[in-house]
């Protein structure tokens, strides 16, 4: 009997061990993964592919020794919530190396997704980039609606394939530093479809990453009239607002 007691207590001791020795070696390292439209692909004002906010963000986490993985190839320049819907439901292909991944497999993986989406949606109707005209459109809120059904279904989509951290940017006035008037007229759509987007964040479990004072009191971030494109340094400042919201809600845990 005395013998069975030991080596109940000896498995039980060993368990523990066990337990413990996984707990304090296991990888805590974070699978990042970067989608969305030209934001997240990291076009310029002058229409190049360069460094993006989630390539800074990536390095930070590297620096942290936290990174694990990293892509920001199923983003692309022109992408709508249309398009990024498309990629979930073919299940997109990328390689990586040698190695070819899918979207909802990394999406499975992930322990933090940075979104940017519905630029293209919005401003593009506008004509943003081309001319601006808001006179054209009798009511532009429920367009804003109607762009944000689209929205809400990729939200829901991407909650089902990611269960952990996912980041999603809100908007910012892209005319802050081509016209008073056109940027005080645009002011409460932008108001009104960050709204609508906090809200679908908070619906799904997300974080909303809220750029719109960031940019409104730095118009250097983009020096090109007409171009919703931020410079390497509106990158940088919203890579750090990211990183703001990581280190609460992603590396303190």
């Amino acid at each position: 009997m005395k013998k069975r007691y030991k080596l109940l207590i000896g498995f039980l001791m060993t368990g523990i061990i066990l337990v413990s020795i996984f707990f304090i070696t296991r990888d805590n390292k974070i699978y990042y993964l970067s989608l969305g439209d030209s934001l997240a692909a990291g076009q310029t004002p002058y229409k190049t592919i360069d460094l993006s906010y989630s390539d800074y963000v990536s390095e930070y986490l590297k620096d942290k020794n936290k990174l694990k993985f990293y892509t920001k190839k199923f983003a692309k320049s022109g992408y709508r919530s249309v398009d990024l819907l498309n990629d979930l439901k073919n299940n997109k292909k990328i390689k990586i190396g040698k190695k070819e991944i899918t979207i909802k497999h990394a999406l499975i993986k992930a322990d933090l997704v940075t979104l940017s989406i519905g630029s293209n949606d919005l401003f593009y109707k506008l004509n943003i980039g081309e001319e601006f005209d808001l006179d054209k459109y009798d009511d532009i809120y429920k367009y804003v609606d109607e762009a944000f059904v689209d929205i809400n279904k990729l939200l829901y989509e991407l909650r089902k394939s990611c269960k952990e951290q996912i980041m999603v940017l809100g908007f910012y006035n892209p005319l802050s530093n081509y016209s008073s008037t056109y940027a005080l007229e645009i002011e409460p759509i932008i108001k009104y479809a960050n709204e609508k987007m906090e809200d679908l964040t908070s619906k799904y479990d997300m974080t909303f990453i809220d750029l719109h004072d960031t940019f409104y009191a730095n118009d250097e971030y983009l020096p090109n009239f007409l171009e919703i494109h931020p410079t390497k340094e509106g990158y940088k400042a919203i890579s750090d607002v990211i990183i703001s919201s990581i280190n609460e809600k992603t590396l303190a845990k």
